[in-house]
């Protein structure tokens, strides 16, 4: 199976714009009700715990804990074809909600309750991925 075109995110879509703005930049944001505080991912209109429609985006901190994943071994979607095997994880962020994300590095070496971090991969001029990996960051011990 030859690889298709990426599959990339509408960074224009008003739910989620402020978002990609921030992988750009090297930031992991989430929306913050305005009213009541919670952090809330994915991104919507109003805020599940108090329906309130304002809110904020605010960074966050880009750690937490893998508390699953799924090693693809096989390629559903041409577009993925030349990735196999790669994996993606669901994330419990230090901050309080859960991303799920592709992961980097050996799919071997993956473990539950593993420590993760956010990294960013410009794909386009327009588009930053963020995805997740288990390696320790330049200058942190191993």
């Amino acid at each position: 199976m030859t690889a298709g075109p990426p599959v990339l995110p509408d960074v224009t879509d008003p739910v989620t714009a402020p978002f990609w703005a921030g992988t750009r930049r090297g930031e992991l944001l989430a929306q913050r009700c305005a009213s009541c505080a919670h952090l809330r991912w994915p991104p919507g209109p109003v805020c599940p715990a108090c329906l309130s429609a304002d809110a904020d985006w605010v960074p966050l901190d880009p750690t937490g804990t893998l508390i699953s994943y799924c090693v693809y071994r096989r390629s559903f979607d041409k577009a993925f074809a030349d990735s196999v095997p790669y994996a993606v994880g669901y994330i419990q962020l230090s901050d309080g909600p859960r991303m799920h994300g592709r992961l980097t590095g050996p799919t071997g070496q993956l473990a539950v309750d593993a420590p993760v971090r956010a990294v960013f991969e410009a794909v386009t001029d327009e588009v930053t991925l963020s995805q997740w990996t288990t390696a320790p960051s330049q200058g942190d011990p191993a």
